[in-house]
């Protein structure tokens, strides 16, 4: 790739223009992964891969405990930066279990021995890796969850007589993997 005017380049990329991939990875001292939800607040940058590499970025989560990547324009106004991809060792709470939970779990019964709600460590137990919905997001989602919901829309997709999307209820990675392959 040919450098505009002005710009300087970085293994054959160019850095003035396009996008910065950072991966950020959880300081916080976690281990087990539902201490990462939603509760940690110490991130170090380990990583900056740029515009065409942006694979390496996620990979490079995919090896951390806890990692995101964060997507940042550069030169390129009224862009903001957002939230791309994210990794936890051991997934991550599944949204939909805990969406169920919420709806139903209507009064805690704590356990004075662990002074935990029973109800509530189960549906916490739920958890899975990121996976691509149909409205474009990814949400951390468990096994069981993800299989009915592709189920789901493979049924839905033949009654309509239509093929399903490939890319729905899968990983984020997997996904991913396959897009920088047909880059």
């Amino acid at each position: 790739m040919a450098a505009y005017k002005g710009q300087s380049t970085q293994e054959g990329t160019v850095m003035g223009r396009g996008w910065r991939y950072e991966v950020w990875v959880c300081d916080t001292g976690y281990e087990r992964p539902d201490q990462h939800d939603g509760s940690c607040g110490a991130w170090k940058r380990a990583g900056i891969h740029w515009n065409a590499k942006w694979i390496g970025a996620f990979e490079e989560a995919a090896l951390q405990g806890h990692a995101f990547v964060q997507a940042v324009p550069v030169e390129n106004p009224g862009w903001k930066p957002y939230t791309v991809f994210e990794h936890i060792n051991g997934g991550g709470l599944c949204v939909q279990c805990w969406f169920r939970h919420e709806r139903t779990h209507t009064e805690h019964v704590v356990d004075e021995s662990t002074g935990t709600c029973a109800p509530c460590l189960e549906a916490q137990q739920q958890r899975g890796p990121l996976v691509r919905m149909p409205d474009g997001t990814t949400e951390f989602t468990c096994e069981e969850c993800r299989s009915f919901m592709r189920r789901w829309h493979e049924q839905n997709a033949y009654s309509e007589r239509r093929d399903p999307n490939p890319r729905l209820y899968r990983t984020a990675l997997d996904v991913a993997r396959e897009d920088a392959k047909g880059q």
